[in-house]
């Protein structure tokens, strides 16, 4: 137990832990907004799930820049540089997901929250790789 403690107080493991639970609070905004969308409002679900995605975006880069990776830009064209990067890492990685949902749920026709639940487990992999290497890297 001592050694398992040892090792989560090393920084790459606190910085693991502090992705691990913004990832968390981003996905619940991401699910609650598409449950919200497609169940109540009875959007469709293809649109539910880029709204969805669009909410949780802004959360994730807000919580990121602020508890994850605490980047300080020292400059607005820092800052303007980093939100650029944040932004075009997402769309890589909200075209996956926009395009895994469509693909599990129209064509192989997986219940669409299921659909978002395993295309949602590559993207937050993804997000965290880009993040650390990409966008913050320098923190």
């Amino acid at each position: 137990m001592h050694t398992i403690k040892k090792i989560l107080a090393k920084k790459p493991y606190q910085k693991l832990i502090r992705y691990t639970l913004v990832g968390g609070c981003t996905t619940l905004i991401s699910f609650g907004v598409y449950w919200f969308l497609y169940k109540w409002i009875q959007l469709d679900p293809n649109l539910s799930n880029m709204v969805s995605i669009l909410c949780a975006v802004i959360f994730a880069y807000i919580a990121n820049k602020i508890f994850v990776f605490k980047s300080k830009c020292k400059t607005f064209q820092e800052l303007i540089i980093e939100i650029f990067n944040f932004f075009s890492s997402r769309i890589i990685t909200i075209l996956v997901e926009i395009s895994g949902v469509f693909f599990l749920y129209t064509y192989l026709k997986i219940n669409p929250m299921l659909s978002k639940i395993i295309v949602n487990g590559v993207v937050l992999i993804l997000n965290y790789l880009l993040s650390q290497y990409i966008v913050f890297k320098n923190t």
